[in-house]
């Protein structure tokens, strides 16, 4: 920091002595040719202002950095310009102009522009032209770097000078007003570019150095115009739909006598000899920076390489403790299945010795016990995971079995029973219907009578499918009895298992009926409800019918119920 200072001040001390060797002394010989005009001109260290730096304002979306000014960063639609707030006086003049046009895409826009207007002229609110207006009167100095009118010769110098009453035509890149023009490389070049703008004795020429090497290349030559005093210098720049950074890191003017001779020429070689060494320890301490930046980079890297590391170790430590879980997990359910089987060939034990004993006699107790602890030793015989293939084997054969002695019974008694109970059933429905039609409307009494169908429907079919399993119940114990051979035997641990479907189905079978019971008081209450907002006499009645009728029906499946277990037994 401190040899930038120490720069930066002998730059100022050798710009002071040069300005007063070539201060003017008109009307001797030996009066100087050229000078730096400090109030329009500006270069890092800037001096800020209320308004920008000094004697410039910024407009737009200019930012002023310390050591450029950046009149738009690369975003889309953005407009931004500096203008020089002293008027241009002297007639002949040299800007050397320093910028940068860079962005992150193959293709730029719109590009930057130098002028020197009258500002009065023009609408000020208007930025259609590279971040200033159109219909301006004075000189520009475009460089555009997208290309409207697709001649493929961008990125582009041009020069325009214009009377206030010209329409710069954006689409044909302002082919209608174009005074001179040449192509340069100076997009996205890692070096700084150049541009010289001379204007003596009404002749316009333009220079472009566009990788900063310090050799100028010709670009526009001696343009005759006549441009007034006390104009305005300025620098604006736009974005549209594709973008760029516009930068600008100098901007220098100097004032030309119109005597040149070759005193002034030398200092005015001095001056550019002085500026160029600058430039040359300005490039130098970029170039530091940019190490350091590096340096800084791969420190950061290397630290998130360390923290990824890290994360890395973290995760794998995480997965392992994950499949030791899991491994528990597996194991934990691999007990609780072996426990459940356990428990499972226990009670079937227990369930088979209790229906040995009521229905077998000794010997084929005995027997039935040999073949169950054949049966137990082959399964712990096997290994854990053909456990389970071997059970489901026996129980297809059991089904194969039970199917084989299946007989439909139809016994003129249960047959009867059963129609009896569906008359009644049917004169019972038959009997709401009649009672509830004079006082239920229409639509209620519709929705009333079809869930209590079904409910009538489900409740029959429950009765039908016990009736089905108790004539397979009879018929594979009929059979039991009346063979002795080995097929009885297996016969026998058919029964068994049936018999623990059996009292499954009447469980189930039980808490049908009390739930279509329930069903039934539910549908009663509502009817009585219904009922009793019509009269107390139908309430009073309509309740005792179906008191009558629950109590016949439940003595009536409790006696059949009754009947089946003493022929069962």
């Amino acid at each position: 920091m401190n040899k930038i200072l120490s720069i930066l001040l002998l730059s100022i001390l050798i710009l002071f002595i040069l300005r007063v060797e070539s201060y003017p002394t008109y009307g001797g010989s030996n009066s100087a040719s050229i000078r730096r005009e400090d109030r329009h001109s500006f270069r890092a260290p800037f001096l800020q202002s209320g308004t920008g730096i000094l004697y410039w304002d910024i407009e737009g979306s200019t930012i002023v950095n310390d050591d450029f000014i950046r009149l738009t960063s690369d975003q889309k639609s953005l407009h931004g310009a500096i203008w020089n707030t002293e008027p241009m006086e002297q007639p002949w003049w040299e800007v050397v102009f320093e910028f940068r046009v860079h962005g992150s895409g193959r293709i730029g826009a719109d590009g930057i522009a130098l002028w020197l207007v009258d500002k009065k002229e023009g609408n000020s609110q208007d930025f259609s032209i590279y971040g200033s207006k159109n219909l301006w009167k004075g000189l520009a100095v475009i460089f555009d770097t997208f290309d409207n009118d697709q001649n493929g010769d961008h990125p582009l110098i041009s020069v325009f000078y214009n009377d206030g009453t010209k329409f710069y035509e954006t689409a044909k890149d302002g082919s209608n007003m174009k005074l001179g023009s040449c192509s340069s490389r100076y997009r996205n070049d890692k070096h700084n570019a150049k541009s010289r703008i001379r204007y003596y004795h009404g002749l316009l020429s333009v220079e472009i150095d566009p990788n900063g090497s310090g050799i100028f290349e010709k670009c526009v030559q001696d343009v005759r115009l006549d441009i007034p005093t006390r104009y305005t210098f300025g620098v604006s720049a736009a974005t549209g739909g594709l973008t760029d950074n516009h930068d600008v890191y100098s901007f220098d003017t100097f004032s030309l006598d119109a005597s040149l001779s070759n005193q002034n020429t030398n200092n005015y070689n001095n001056v550019q000899f002085e500026r160029e060494r600058l430039e040359k320890q300005r490039l130098e301490y970029e170039q530091q920076q940019q190490q350091q930046q590096q340096q800084q980079a791969q420190q950061q890297q290397q630290a998130q390489q360390q923290q990824q590391t890290q994360q890395n170790n973290q995760d794998k430590e995480y997965q392992e403790f994950l499949q030791y879980k899991a491994q528990q997990q597996a194991q934990q359910q691999q007990n609780n299945y072996q426990q459940t089987q356990n428990d499972l060939l226990e009670k079937l034990n227990e369930i088979q010795q209790e229906q040995q004993q009521q229905t077998q006699p000794p010997q084929q107790q005995q027997q039935q016990t040999q073949q169950q602890q054949k049966l137990q030793d082959e399964i712990k015989n096997l290994p854990e995971k053909e456990q389970i293939g071997f059970l489901v084997k026996k129980v297809d054969s059991l089904v194969e079995a039970i199917h084989s002695l299946h007989v439909i019974l139809d016994d003129p008694e249960y047959k009867k029973s059963f129609d009896g109970l569906r008359d009644q059933v049917n004169v019972i429905s038959q009997a709401l219907v009649s009672l509830s039609q004079g006082s239920l409307k229409v639509k209620d009494f519709e929705s009333f009578r079809s869930t209590y169908d079904q409910k009538q429907s489900q409740f029959i079919k429950d009765f039908y499918d016990f009736k089905s399993t108790m004539q397979d119940l009879k018929a594979t114990i009929n059979n039991r009895f009346n063979n002795q051979d080995n097929d009885v035997t297996k016969s026998i641990e058919s029964v068994n298992m049936n018999i623990n479907s059996l009292r499954k189905l009447v469980e189930a079978s039980t808490r049908d009926t009390q739930k279509i019971s329930s069903i039934l008081n539910s549908n009663a209450d509502e009817l009585a409800n219904t009922i009793q907002k019509h009269s107390s006499f139908g309430f009073w009645t309509y309740f005792l019918f179906v008191q009558a009728i629950f109590i016949f029906g439940f003595v009536f499946w409790r006696k059949y119920k009754d009947d089946n277990n003493k022929k069962l037994i």
